[in-house]
């Protein structure tokens, strides 16, 4: 297993363990673009689980300032391991490599929001030494509109290199992934 910083190709991977591992199924028709939208932010960072080829799990976090803590903090804002994975040292993995981040970048903390049902992540936070601080509060302003995968078929993806690179999400609800198609 290999974990290392995201890079444009892991974007669906990135989408399909939101949607299926998280939850999400639901999600707005944006997810692709946030994923790409933060892939490319300054203050974010999004690293990758990989075994064989295929992102099994991923943690995305953001740097920033708060009120009431000192310095600069990390923030976790997702984090996924496929099932298949799950309890095998992926996810400690994962937390490593943000906390190893954080001190790197000098941030004096780290920040993680987990939801109410999420009893098992609850245990793996407390097990790797953070502390229940409170609640976490949502208010939308805005509804999001209902999206489907098949919807998306080839979408020039910016790059932090400063290229384009095109890829075909139109298997993403199939069975069986399809080739991309030359243009």
């Amino acid at each position: 297993m290999i974990i290392r910083e995201m890079d444009a190709r892991d974007i669906m991977g990135i989408v399909g363990l939101i949607r299926n591992e998280l939850g999400y199924d639901d999600i707005s028709s944006d997810i692709y673009d946030r994923v790409i939208r933060i892939y490319n932010a300054e203050n974010y960072v999004t690293f990758i689980a990989e075994e064989d080829g295929a992102v099994i799990g991923f943690v995305g976090v953001m740097r920033g300032l708060a009120f009431e803590l000192d310095g600069e903090y990390v923030r976790v804002i997702a984090l996924a391991v496929s099932r298949a994975y799950r309890s095998q040292g992926v996810g400690s993995k994962l937390e490593a490599r943000v906390e190893r981040y954080a001190k790197e970048t000098g941030a004096n903390s780290i920040v993680i929001s987990s939801g109410l049902s999420r009893k098992r992540a609850h245990v793996f936070y407390g097990n790797k030494g953070y502390e229940k601080k409170g609640y976490s509060f949502i208010k939308r302003l805005a509804d999001d509109k209902k999206f489907s995968y098949n919807d998306v078929i080839y979408t020039p993806i910016p790059s932090r290199l400063g290229k384009d690179e095109g890829y075909d999400a139109s298997w993403f609800d199939d069975d069986e992934p399809q080739e991309k198609s030359e243009e």
